[in-house]
């Protein structure tokens, strides 16, 4: 919320708007959250959170190990071009495209 916002809560819906205070139009509408009948709100809010903690940690663990893979990959390669390029015998420098002026 900026200092040419502000929040209000409907009393009807309970759904959460934010309206800009010099032309009165709504910038943003938040839905009511959804409640469990006989629910407690905390436990929901904290499972939400273990399961957002959860998700995320096997995405950072999965992106570390696909870098790996990723490098191991290109390392590979490397050696592999590295490799024709002795075999071939051609021991010429490429062209410097700064030179090409």
């Amino acid at each position: 919320m900026s200092e040419g916002t502000f929040l209000i809560d409907c009393p009807c819906c309970k759904a959460r708007i934010e309206v800009d205070k010099k032309t009165g139009k709504v910038l943003r509408h938040w839905e009511k959250p959804v409640l469990k009948e006989g629910g407690d709100p905390m436990q929901e809010a904290f499972k939400k959170l273990k399961a957002d903690k959860s998700r995320l940690d096997d995405y950072f663990s999965n992106a570390g190990k696909s870098l790996e893979e990723k490098k191991k990959e290109l390392e590979d390669k490397f050696q592999k071009e590295k490799k024709r390029i002795q075999e071939s015998g051609d021991t010429s420098k490429p062209e410097n495209p700064f030179d090409l002026d």
